[in-house]
């Protein structure tokens, strides 16, 4: 092992992140046999379309970090569930862009409001300089850990 491998810093922040996993499980009350590939597919969709952009397979893919095949069943899944819907490109009638349905807008809305009620919970007594700094340095460390940071 590197003398980096053996700081109990970086210990530490694996530890932290292996145990935060559960904060990306879809729970039964919002999401009763949703997979996470669904509500990753479904998150991605909402972000991109809060941001004003369309998403596309292709868009997928470089979210979820997994080829535009593996996208492409991802969306399946999550389209045969009722969450997200196809529509043709008017730009290209060889691509389709997807949405949400009403469905996986609740879904969607359900799920953002557990994880941030799960995160309130957990941080009581931030104040607003803290939690700004750690949404920084948490946002500039995903951002430098994944291939795209759409």
């Amino acid at each position: 092992m590197t003398a980096i491998a053996e700081s109990a810093s970086w210990e530490s922040i694996d530890a932290s992140l292996i145990r935060m996993r559960r904060l990306l499980e879809v729970p039964q009350a919002v999401g009763d046999g949703v997979d996470l590939s669904s509500m990753l597919v479904v998150d991605t969709i909402a972000r991109r379309g809060r941001a004003g952009k369309q998403t596309r397979i292709i868009d997928i893919a470089a979210q979820l970090s997994v080829t535009p095949s593996t996208a492409s069943r991802l969306v399946a899944r999550a389209e045969s569930a009722g969450l997200v819907e196809r529509s043709p490109s008017p730009a290209d009638p060889r691509s389709v862009i997807l949405s949400l349905t009403s469905a996986g807008e609740e879904l969607n809305a359900a799920a953002v409001r557990f994880r941030l009620a799960s995160l309130q919970d957990a941080l009581p007594n931030w104040d607003a300089t803290t939690l700004e700094t750690f949404a920084r340095l948490l946002d500039e460390f995903s951002r430098a850990t994944t291939p795209s940071s759409s």
